[in-house]
């Protein structure tokens, strides 16, 4: 019974940690301008973007980013949401999460 209990415990704590990472690119929201957006990363082969809001400067770099070199460039306006998979790149609506 312990034993199982334990397994139990250490099973949702794990589906809490997947979950999390995830959902990780879901969650990100930014309105503003690009200013780097790197392809393939050393970081697992991960595409990075920089997004300028005013006075902060925010990552989006996931895996599950779709993002291709012909969709954006640096110097675009870049609005995405929270939750969702949709965002929006010089006004064009584009998926940018799978």
């Amino acid at each position: 019974m312990r034993k199982t209990l334990i397994t139990l415990v250490i099973f949702s704590i794990f589906i809490v940690f997947v979950s999390y990472d995830y959902f990780e690119a879901m969650r990100f929201q930014a309105n503003g301008v690009v200013i780097d957006a790197q392809w393939n990363t050393r970081n697992h082969q991960m595409s990075l973007f920089i997004i300028k809001e005013k006075y902060v400067e925010k990552k989006l770099h996931h895996y599950r980013v779709t993002l291709m070199p012909e969709q954006i460039k640096i110097g675009d306006t870049f609005k995405k949401n929270k939750w969702d998979k949709y965002c929006k790149i010089n006004g064009l609506k584009v998926q940018c999460v799978k």
